[in-house]
């Protein structure tokens, strides 16, 4: 009877280390699998770690781009404001200069063309005659003399004076196109930029 319950308990025995020998080689198998798993995922992880990193990194500097690009930005616009403020007040002064340059020009051409009428087209027209050619005329007193061309004179420098003021109102138009292509290229570069 000890025998028979020995031997059954040796065959208990046996039987359970044998389950425990195929549950420690599950165990061992599923370890091994789940710890391969476990290095896999680690490896996904030490990636995306890596990944968010850089992103980070990358974002910060982003960041501080666009800082600097909007402190450039609030820049150019303040310069583009008074850019504007003095591109209108040049163009103010340059409409008044032109006006008054193109009336004072008009002018001068109305009076040469009223002098010239007057004394007729040749300076030789403005010395007075003698007395004996036109009758009309009184005859001159004994200590007077011929004139000595004044008209032409007037004209010659009225003549000059037109030249100079023609030449100063092109000058002057030239300049205020010349500030407004500037002005204009400027603007564009602005635009662009932003």
């Amino acid at each position: 009877k000890i025998r028979g319950m020995i031997t059954d308990m040796i065959t208990k025995l046996e039987k359970a280390m044998g389950d425990g020998a195929a549950e420690k080689a599950y165990c061992d198998e599923e370890m091994s699998k789940t710890q391969e798993k476990v290095d896999r995922l680690q490896t996904g992880i030490s990636k995306l770690t890596n990944k968010i990193d850089k992103s980070t990194a990358r974002s910060a500097e982003l960041k501080e781009q666009v800082t600097i690009l909007q402190a450039e930005l609030a820049t150019m616009a303040k310069e583009q404001e008074e850019m504007d403020k003095v591109r209108k007040e040049e163009h103010e002064a340059y409409v008044v200069e032109q006006a008054d340059l193109a009336k004072g020009l008009a002018g001068i051409r109305k009076a040469l063309a009223l002098l010239k009428d007057y004394y007729g087209s040749s300076a030789a027209a403005l010395v007075q005659e003698d007395a004996t050619a036109d009758d009309s005329q009184p005859t001159p007193p004994a200590g007077h003399s011929k004139s000595g061309g004044a008209g032409g004179s007037i004209i010659s420098i009225l003549e000059v004076a037109e030249e100079d003021m023609a030449k100063e109102l092109t000058k002057v138009e030239t300049q205020e196109a010349d500030e407004q292509a500037a002005y204009d290229e400027t603007t564009q570069e602005n635009k662009v930029t932003k």
